[in-house]
């Protein structure tokens, strides 16, 4: 889905910004600040190719008579882009949470090209798939 940064700025000096969906309409609360001030300038930017590092847990019900979880603490790593391209990846291995956290810092501040070097190199799986392989 794309993204855009909604910047606001009032009379006395005050900015805030909203991070929204393209298609989702500027509220009326979107135009006052905290404070209660109005809104006297407006700016939406889009967003550019940096990647949006999601951690995934890979909990899950498997016995859904007692309730009993699987993976609790494992985690998979997905990164994506936030400019409607769709473009994204999802790590095809799992990961404990030290691992993961590591990981997603290693692409925190990437562009997609960067991002997918990195991903290459580490070996972490294909690229615009939801399927597994496990």
């Amino acid at each position: 889905m794309r993204k855009e940064w909604r910047e606001y700025h009032s009379e006395n000096g005050e900015v805030w910004e909203i991070f929204a969906n393209t298609a989702d309409h500027e509220h009326p609360k979107d135009l006052i600040s905290n404070s209660g001030s109005h809104a006297i300038m407006r700016k939406y930017m889009e967003t550019s190719d940096y990647v949006q590092v999601t951690i995934i847990p890979c909990a899950r019900i498997t016995d859904g008579i007692t309730k009993r979880e699987g993976k609790e603490k494992y985690f998979r790593l997905k990164i994506n882009l936030l400019n409607g391209e769709p473009w994204f990846a999802i790590s095809g291995i799992f990961f404990d949470k030290e691992e993961v956290l590591k990981l997603a810092s290693l692409f925190t501040g990437l562009t997609q090209k960067q991002a997918e070097k990195v991903w290459i190199t580490k070996r972490l799986g294909n690229f615009n798939t939801n399927r597994l392989d496990l």
